[in-house]
């Protein structure tokens, strides 16, 4: 019996080890990767957000190589008709070492994502790259650009409210400045820390309430993605400086109009023929000529008070 006993001791201590040292194993293995994995857990850094992917197509208008001397600032001008067709007239950048770099400028054909506040007049891709290498390079720098005075002019726009835009994850306003005019154009510089696309844009104008009458065509363009401006950028002058022959042309030629509007429209006091239409009209929801605001005046008067006097 006793002999029974001591084997079945030894079985179990010797099954006992054979257990308990494999378990050892495991937990020096699996414990220490735990412990990893829920500290990790607890410190692990945020990841990082991932940059927002534009597509558009654009088309090479302007290349060149430079010579680009160690700390010095080195202008690159483009040739006049290049400078009309994409606005800008010239860049300047500055790299830490010498380098032979080569400068392509783009035409984005395809509009990008649009801004509410801005009316984006052209859009560009500018790249440059070591010519050895190929790296692409980010210098910063300095972007000389121009908008013509007409332009601005017919969309009438505000000249001291034109900026340069960069894109980065949607458009950044670079700071700006207005460096002078002439009779052809007005003329800017903005700075940049890197290179990459951009866009000539000026604030946009507070549109009129174009949508009440015309609620199909602007249903129809906000569903487009090239519609990234206002109505009256294609339709200047619209909005209160609409006529009302302009859309009532038929009017005109009645007899019963069309007197009162040739005396409005040649008598120099006036301002427009709609100075004869509201005269009748006068409760119509009409825009007029340069008012803003309509105002009524209302008096009474009695007669018998001035017999009196």
């Amino acid at each position: 019996m006793v002999m029974i006993m001591r084997i079945t001791r030894h079985l179990a201590l010797s099954l006992l080890l054979k257990l308990t040292i494999p378990a050892i194993i495991v937990g020096l293995i699996i414990l220490p990767n735990l412990a990893l994995v829920i500290l990790k857990g607890q410190v692990a850094p945020s990841k990082p957000k991932a940059i927002k992917q534009i597509k558009y197509e654009a088309i090479p208008v302007f290349s060149e190589v430079i010579e680009v001397p160690e700390h010095t600032p080195v202008k690159v001008k483009l040739p006049p008709e290049k400078s009309k067709e994409l606005g800008l007239l010239a860049i300047e950048i500055k790299l830490s070492q010498k380098m032979k770099v080569i400068v392509n400028v783009s035409k984005i054909i395809t509009p990008l994502i649009p801004n509410e506040e801005y009316d984006i007049l052209s859009e560009v891709e500018i790249v440059f790259k070591d010519v050895e290498t190929g790296r692409i390079l980010e210098p910063s720098g300095l972007i000389y650009f121009h908008v013509p005075k007409d332009f601005l002019k017919a969309k009438r726009y505000d000249p001291k409210k034109v900026v340069m835009l960069k894109f980065h994850n949607g458009w950044i306003k670079l700071k700006t400045e207005m460096l002078g005019e002439d009779n052809v154009g007005y003329y800017y510089v903005a700075e940049t820390e890197s290179f990459s696309v951009f866009a000539i844009a000026v604030v946009r104008i507070v549109s009129e309430n174009c949508t009440e009458c015309h609620q199909d065509v602007a249903t129809e363009l906000s569903m487009s993605p090239y519609h990234n401006f206002n109505c009256t950028f294609c339709h200047p002058g619209m909005s209160r400086n609409v006529t009302c022959v302009q859309c009532h042309p038929d009017i005109g030629n009645f007899s019963a109009h069309k007197k009162f509007i040739e005396w409005a429209e040649n008598d120099t006091l006036m301002m427009g023929s709609n100075e004869a239409c509201i005269g009748c009209h006068t409760y119509a929801k009409i825009p007029i000529y340069n008012i803003t605001e309509r105002t009524y005046i209302s008096f009474s008067s009695d007669i018998r008070e001035l017999h009196e006097h």
